[in-house]
This record gives structure tokens, sequence and C-alpha cells, in this order.
């Protein structure tokens, strides 16, 4: 198993980011947010000016987190699949194997009654991404999707082709109050693509590193562990996120402690 990380946890700015990664020797990157923008944001001359620095320096692109799918089931489709060719561009362009994406926003009476809608778009997005080599990650995202709980995820994951992949997300399902290990692994273990690393006390968005919460990530580990997973692990500890006031340096030290935290529950293995 190989540590990723997504480089604005760290840091906006790209450079500093990639300083802490290579001081921490990770060389794997998920890229989400560049300078205060999401990836698939960034126009030809800023994407070309990443690739730039992170070919230079010997790292690789792990997957790109887009907010593909975030919008509202009941929103014309044809925008967001605008957006989602934009994103198959800047994957080609960063060589990045997957693509995150989310079965998007609902009501649960909406998601009742638009779930053929939802598989029709990921659908749509899987049969554009084949020809590119490009695997979709569909997030398990708390709350206000198409596909959110464990059974839901099932039921995507079954009905879609295999290059759309289950993005485990832990947290998220500890979040909802579910234990992920018992309720949701199980289910989704036969579509694992990778993971996001962060934890939380259950029933709370009150995030911690891995193994410091109810998220189960010594017993997710060992089993994944067991079983020969040699996917990435994608560090998104969340620590401060949201608060304004959190500075580059806070976060950090934020960073550092979710990587020695991930780090000792590996070598606990």
């Amino acid at each position: 198993m190989e540590i990723s990380a997504c480089t604005d946890e760290i840091s906006a700015d790209l450079v500093r980011a990639l300083d802490v990664l290579e001081r921490h020797e990770i060389r794997q990157v998920d890229l989400r947010g560049v300078w205060g923008r999401n990836v698939i944001e960034l126009d030809d001359a800023q994407a070309a000016r990443v690739r730039e620095l992170i070919n230079a320096r010997g790292f690789r692109v792990t997957a790109l987190s887009t907010p593909i799918g975030k919008t509202p089931i009941t929103a014309p489709f044809a925008s967001e699949e605008a957006r989602f060719r934009r994103a198959l561009e800047l994957a080609r362009l960063f060589e990045a194997p997957a693509l995150r994406v989310f079965s998007f926003r609902a009501s649960e009476a909406e998601a009742r009654d638009h779930w053929p809608e939802a598989l029709d778009r990921l659908g749509r997005m899987s049969e554009l991404a084949a020809p590119n080599g490009v695997t979709l990650a569909h997030e398990n995202e708390e709350g206000g999707f198409c596909a959110w709980r464990p059974e839901e995820c099932l039921a995507l994951h079954r009905e879609l082709p295999a290059n759309v992949v289950a993005l485990f997300e832990p947290c998220s399902f500890a979040v909802m109050g579910y234990d992920p290990f018992v309720k949701a692994l199980p289910l989704l273990r036969p579509y694992l693509g990778y993971l996001h690393v962060r934890d939380t006390r259950r029933g709370t968005s009150e995030y911690c590193c891995a193994g410091e919460g109810d998220a189960r990530w010594p017993d997710i580990l060992a089993d994944l562990h067991r079983r020969g997973y040699a996917g990435c692990l994608t560090l998104e500890p969340h620590l401060g996120w949201g608060d304004a006031h959190t500075t580059d340096e806070m976060r950090i030290a934020h960073f550092e402690r979710a990587v020695a935290a991930l780090r000792t529950l590996l070598a606990n293995l």
C-alpha cells in the first residue's frame, strides 16, 4: 500500500505542498484544489504549469478529485457532461488513472425517483472515460446523494461497468452512524479502487487522525493487508478544515500528524 495525498490539505500553493510531501517521502498526489480553484477549473496554461511542476520533481498523479456529480440530480446534465469532458482532458494531460465523481445531490424522495437517471449519467460518463483508460472512482460522501448508504453504493456498482470503482471513504460512513468495517467494507470490497484516509467519532464530523476515531482504520488496514491490497491510501485528513483562520503552517502541522498516524498504523500490520 502506497500513501498519496490531496495537495490542498497542505496548501493551495502547489510548490509548498510538494515541498512538504517530498520531505515526508510521499511521491503520489491527488489533485483537488490548486491555487485556490478546483483542478478542473484550471485553464490550459495553468494546467501545463502544474504538469511541469509535478513531472520536474518526480511526482505521480494518482487521481483528480473533481466535484463532478455534486450537482443536483434535478438539474440538466449537459453542463455537467461538459465539465466531465474537461476533466478527461486534464486526466490525459496529468496521466491520472482515476477521476473522483459523486452520485448527484438529492433529497430522499429525489434519490428514489431519479435513481435510473443517476445510473444513466454515471453510465454515460463511464462510456466517455473508457476509451481514455480512465477509471471513475465514486465517493460515498455522507448524505444527500443518490448513493451514499452502503447498500445504495453496492447497488450502484452492481449496475455500472467495471471502470466505475468504489472510492471507499470509511469516515463518511462513520459520520452517518455506520460501522464502516462491519456495514460497508464487506459490501464494497469487490469494487474497491482506492481509499481516502481521515477519521471521526461516529455521528460527528469532528475530524481526527486515522486510528483516533470510529472509522475502524486498524481493522480496515489489517483486512486490506491480509487480502493483498496494493493501491493507494490517499490522505485527506480534514484537520482544521473549513476554519477561515487556519494558516498554511497549521495545515502543514495537521498534515504531518496525519502522516505519522497512518504510518504508525501501517507499521503495526
